[in-house]
């Protein structure tokens, strides 16, 4: 068997030789096509060692002037003789990594300051999207075409249209549109849209958000495509049946559908917590899972 193994390897590893020659293309470049590497990878969980530094940044720069503020390296060398990171308990390294995850998820969520510094992000932003894009083009031979604007008539960033190869003899072709001509009709809209929004369509928009997202992540979490969530008999009917679990409800949120929620303020919380991830579907451990069943 081993022999058989390495002939066959050394075989392909022939052919894909041949293949690379005659397209003249990398080596490597055939490998990725193969599908024989795994290339995407889950993002890395929030990290202790982050969690403490964060904490300890906190600590020592908070109120100090933009100039004044102590460097990395700085806090790391304070955080290794600090004695409260020494021996600390499971449930104080939970609070950090906690306070770490929710500081991230403001930073990634929140409004920016200045319209400058909006457009900065949207800039760099987009720029990296198309780096992943165009790399995912080579790979896999995709098309893709994207149209941006900006949000409101403050906002300095320009609309701009973005597509891979040829895509956008798309819009010109057969939908006889040009893609600077739709541009700017997404810009007028997105700016009207902004203006026209009423109350009541935004609470319904956020319910209909919050309820959606509580729905298909259940889905997605026990591979199901539908699945009613029973908040009323939560604990027999999720919890006992499929064995997972809703962490990170809010406290002052009434554990109930979005549909029932009455209060604003509990909607937009609730909808805030599951779009950062705080509050999430989680599969429930064996032990857990079998003390619900008894």
């Amino acid at each position: 068997l081993s022999e058989a193994i390495c002939s066959l390897a050394d075989e392909l590893e022939a052919k894909v030789q041949v293949i690379a020659t005659t397209h003249n293309v990398m080596h490597e470049k055939v490998k990725k096509l193969l599908g024989s590497h795994k290339y995407y990878r889950n993002p890395h969980s929030t990290q202790l060692a982050n969690a403490i530094i964060h904490d300890k940044a906190h600590e020592v720069n908070e109120g100090r002037a933009r100039g004044d503020k102590l460097s990395l390296q700085q806090i790391r060398d304070l955080a290794k003789v600090d004695p409260k990171y020494q021996e600390m308990t499971q449930d104080e390294k939970d609070e950090l990594l906690c306070a770490l995850t929710k500081y991230r998820a403001l930073k990634n969520t929140s409004v920016r300051a200045t319209n400058s510094a909006s457009a900065c992000d949207v800039q760099l932003t987009l720029e990296h999207i198309f780096k992943i894009l165009d790399g995912l083009a080579l790979q896999t031979g995709l098309y893709v075409c994207l149209f941006a604007t900006r949000g409101h008539v403050y906002d300095s960033s320009q609309p701009f249209w973005y597509g891979m190869d040829n895509v956008m003899d798309f819009w010109e072709d057969v939908m006889n549109v040009e893609p600077d001509e739709l541009v700017r009709k997404l810009e007028q809209w997105a700016c009207m849209q902004g203006k026209s929004k009423s109350t009541n369509n935004c609470i319904a928009s956020l319910l209909q958000t919050s309820r959606s997202a509580t729905q298909w992540r259940a889905c997605s979490v026990i591979a199901k495509k539908k699945i009613r969530i029973n908040f009323i008999n939560f604990e027999v009917a999720i919890k006992e049946k499929y064995g997972i679990d809703l962490l990170g409800w809010l406290e002052g949120v009434p554990f109930q559908s979005p549909c029932a929620i009455t209060s604003a303020e509990n909607l937009w919380t609730l909808h805030d917590a599951l779009k950062a991830g705080t509050c999430h579907w989680a599969y429930m451990s064996r032990q857990q899972h079998l003390e619900y069943q008894d």
